[in-house]
């Protein structure tokens, strides 16, 4: 008996060593809809204070023409919930969530919305266009290439070339924490934590050294090099930035340990006035106030401080607890989280209702009251981007939603939840 207890025994502790590791379930996020807020507005905002006047006419224009800095908090925002996920089974030496089944998710996400605002926007409303070509201007803009064709990316709905980049970097995510995660369970866990940080490192390596090869070249006048400033190696910095912050998180939930002065009741006014110092600092640095991604060599602290911006604000709604403090109880807030819930409809529609009010009501370009403009495309962009949420995009979230985002080979269902949240993390 004792010897039949002994095989049993062993053959259990063998199957053991054999078992995947299965990571903690993940926390909520609950900020990150008040996150989208803010960007969202950052990014209307933008766009009303050039069209208005605002911008090119005042002294206050180096700050408003640095609202496009929502873009990047929104790179930041894609770049952390989307790798946490792969980040977690990296350090865990678990299995990776499913290539297909995240693609897909990001398909359902973000293509219907975009695909029945571009009908409308184009084909039936009318307050854009699709560029010439026929049948291929309709391929490009319908499938995220326009920004690719120098003959195309200034028409459909033109602030989408961010959404082109988003989607390019869903298409890499995978395939890179494929690379990454490699060997990962003869690791140990600090190897893999090392080889996570390498791979950041190669990251903003690459992206730094495209934008110094493309900025060299735009004197030149090819096209191609003023698209190549928005292409994904151009923004790697920015989605590694996020990334960053999604290996922290995941290295502190894995360990089950946080350090107490993330918890500090200060850490969000610090990291906030950081993020403000960084505002200040980009304002500053002589980049022109026109609506242009890069032009000079300034571009590259430029992008540098735009990254620092979206860091600091976003630490606060990644680590330390929830609804405690004024800033987080503000992003959690149902008015902030409603309007960050519908964000991705106000990116879509925003620069249509601009370019609406801009034709109907005959205003003229560069001569129009700020604040009353803004406030009509606020209530106007945010009327329309609730009606695509209920109507559109809530029942493809539902969809999206009842795949196993966190199905593993060899497990039946560790979902996580909090990885993609229902909301979106769509760009604008």
């Amino acid at each position: 008996m004792a010897e039949g207890s002994g095989v049993h025994d062993a053959s259990h502790v063998v199957a053991v060593e054999h078992e995947d590791p299965t990571p903690k379930r993940p926390p909520r996020f609950p900020a990150f809809d008040g996150l989208r807020a803010i960007a969202a507005l950052l990014v209307l905002g933008v766009h009303c204070a050039f069209v208005s006047g605002f911008t090119p006419r005042y002294h206050w224009g180096i700050y408003t023409a640095r609202l496009e800095i929502g873009v990047s908090v929104f790179f930041l925002i894609s770049g952390f919930l989307l790798y946490r996920p792969f980040a977690v089974a990296h350090l865990a030496g678990a299995p990776r969530p499913r290539t297909g089944a995240f693609w897909l998710r990001r398909l359902l996400r973000i293509i219907p919305a975009y695909w029945v605002a571009l009908f409308l926007i184009t084909s039936v409303f009318h307050f854009s266009t699709i560029g010439p070509g026929g049948i291929k201007a309709y391929v490009v803009h319908y499938f995220f290439l326009q920004i690719y064709f120098w003959d195309q990316w200034q028409y459909g709905i033109t602030q989408a070339w961010s959404l082109c980049v988003e989607m390019t970097f869903y298409l890499m995510i995978p395939i890179y924490a494929m690379a990454i995660g490699r060997w990962r369970r003869v690791r140990t866990v600090h190897q893999r934590l090392a080889a996570e940080m390498a791979g950041l490192a190669v990251l903003v390596a690459i992206g730094l050294a495209w934008r110094i090869f493309v900025i060299a070249h735009l004197a030149g006048g090819s096209h191609i090099y003023r698209l190549a400033t928005t292409w994904l190696p151009a923004s790697l910095d920015l989605f590694a930035f996020g990334m960053l912050l999604a290996i922290m998180s995941a290295w502190s939930h894995e360990r089950e340990w946080e350090p107490a002065w993330l918890s500090s009741r200060w850490l969000p006014w610090t990291c906030w006035a950081l993020a403000a110092a960084s505002f200040w600092a980009v304002a500053h640095v002589g980049v022109p106030k026109l609506p242009i991604y890069v032009e000079t060599f300034r571009d590259l602290p430029r992008q540098t401080l735009y990254g620092l911006f979206a860091f600091f604000l976003l630490v606060p709604a990644v680590f330390g607890p929830s609804r405690q403090g004024i800033i987080r109880k503000t992003l959690e807030c149902w008015p902030v989280a409603s309007l960050g819930a519908v964000s991705y409809g106000i990116y879509l529609w925003h620069q249509a209702w601009i370019d609406d009010l801009l034709t109907t009501r005959h205003l003229q370009l560069f001569n129009i009251a700020f604040w009353p403009f803004f406030g009509a495309i606020v209530v106007l962009s945010v009327a329309t981007a609730t009606l695509s949420y209920f109507i559109i995009e809530k029942p493809a979230l539902r969809l999206k939603n009842s795949l196993a985002w966190w199905q593993q080979r060899g497990s039946a269902s560790n979902e996580d939840p909090s990885a993609a949240p229902p909301d979106s993390d769509a760009p604008s």
